[in-house]
């Protein structure tokens, strides 16, 4: 039973590479470690980890290098008090909530929830494929007029899926597009639009509001 949620959770959801650039540059990936990434995608992961009482509305285009045709997602991330997270997948009727320590997601299209114990940054190890940011090195800023600024990176790892990476933040240091490049020359087109208001949101009450969901937990 597991198994098969899970299958079809990776397949469906993200097919394992939309959206791994999202999450590298959000959420970071092995900050802790002996190596770190430059300060300039530091001080950008930071920034948006601390964001509070924000709603940003997310989109994604793969543009293949070998195909005419564009795969493309949108969803829309909310952020409470930091490090509280809630992603809306409409178009596959799923909703993902992210604490400090558990990770939640609801499939409603299958009537199915999973329970992880996971913090934020592992939203980045569980759902995506993502690369490391510690390969990554600073090669140059950019001025974009109104206070808007591009940083340009490249990835110096043998191992590493990515050959480039640029990122535009606006003059609040917001991150607003992600451009990224891996070594078969597929191009990954972030876009982020703040929205005007604010979408709150509380943990889901999983005994009464979702009890005839099937339930998979994989805490302990």
């Amino acid at each position: 039973m597991i198994r098969g949620f899970l299958s079809h959770r990776i397949q469906q959801i993200f097919w394992q590479d939309i959206l791994q650039a999202l999450a590298v540059i959000v959420f970071g990936l092995s900050l802790a470690s002996a190596a770190k990434p430059p300060k300039q995608l530091v001080a950008t992961i930071q920034h948006f980890m601390n964001m509070d009482s924000t709603s940003i509305e997310i989109s994604q285009v793969i543009d293949w290098r070998f195909s005419a045709e564009n795969d493309s997602i949108k969803l829309q991330m909310d952020i409470q008090g930091g490090h509280n997270f809630h992603m809306t997948l409409a178009s596959f009727g799923m909703e993902i909530f992210v604490t400090e320590n558990e990770m939640v997601t609801l499939n409603h299209s299958r009537q199915q929830i999973l329970f992880e114990k996971a913090s934020p940054d592992a939203l980045l190890k569980q759902l995506f494929v993502g690369g490391d940011l510690n390969t990554a090195r600073f090669q140059r800023e950019k001025n974009m007029g109104l206070g808007a600024r591009q940083l340009d990176f490249k990835f110096a790892g043998d191992f590493s899926d990515w050959e480039s990476l640029t990122i535009i933040v606006d003059k609040n240091d917001n991150l607003t597009k992600i451009n990224l490049v891996d070594y078969d020359g597929n191009k990954y087109l972030i876009s982020l639009k703040y929205l005007p208001r604010y979408v709150g949101f509380s943990a889901p009450d999983i005994t009464t509001e979702y009890s005839h969901y099937q339930i998979a937990d994989l805490r302990d």
